[in-house]
């Protein structure tokens, strides 16, 4: 008997981590200071459900969600990943028709090409030195960041997805004029 209430036990606590681990994110808690999950769970939207995963991280002192009464400084880093078939189309195929479906960040869906965007953005009220090496105002990428939030590094790899070998990489900010 003891051993089937241990037995019991075990498969309950195995259930409860089985259901955390895969549980989509409905609320995202803002003092956690991360976010790991899909596009559309995040901005609550996305080109195609379920196909581009994101790994959000900010400061302590950023104000959540877009940086609005964020003091100089304060940052927030974006990393997407998406796959696509299509790099022409959209930005690197982050578009609906070529966007693959991925569904389960835990496999690689069939597609020609993985994309990696790596993006950070910052309060600066001073921005000279930074727009001098390419940085430009966050809120022209078309979500509401505040005026003094401006993108201060932003790369895009993009790899062969079946082979993971690196295609090319491409540096928009800082520039490196």
């Amino acid at each position: 008997m003891r051993k089937v209430v241990v037995f019991g036990i075990l498969a309950l606590l195995l259930a409860m981590y089985a259901q955390v681990i895969t549980a989509v994110p409905n609320e995202i808690n803002p003092k956690a200071r991360i976010y790991v999950g899909w596009e559309e769970y995040y901005l609550g939207d996305s080109p195609v459900n379920e196909s581009t995963w994101m790994v959000v991280k900010w400061s302590k002192d950023w104000n959540f969600p877009f940086g609005w009464g964020s003091p100089e400084g304060a940052w927030i880093a974006v990393h997407f990943t998406w796959y696509t078939n299509d790099l022409d189309v959209g930005f690197f195929g982050h578009e609906e028709g070529p966007l693959v479906y991925w569904g389960d960040p835990d496999t690689i869906p069939d597609a020609k090409y993985r994309v990696e965007e790596y993006s950070n953005v910052m309060i600066l009220n001073n921005p000279g030195k930074y727009i001098e090496k390419g940085a430009f105002p966050a809120n022209n990428l078309g979500f509401p960041f505040p005026e003094n939030a401006y993108i201060v590094h932003w790369t895009v790899e993009v790899y062969n997805a079946t082979t993971g070998e690196l295609l090319f990489e491409f540096t928009l900010v800082p520039s490196s004029s």
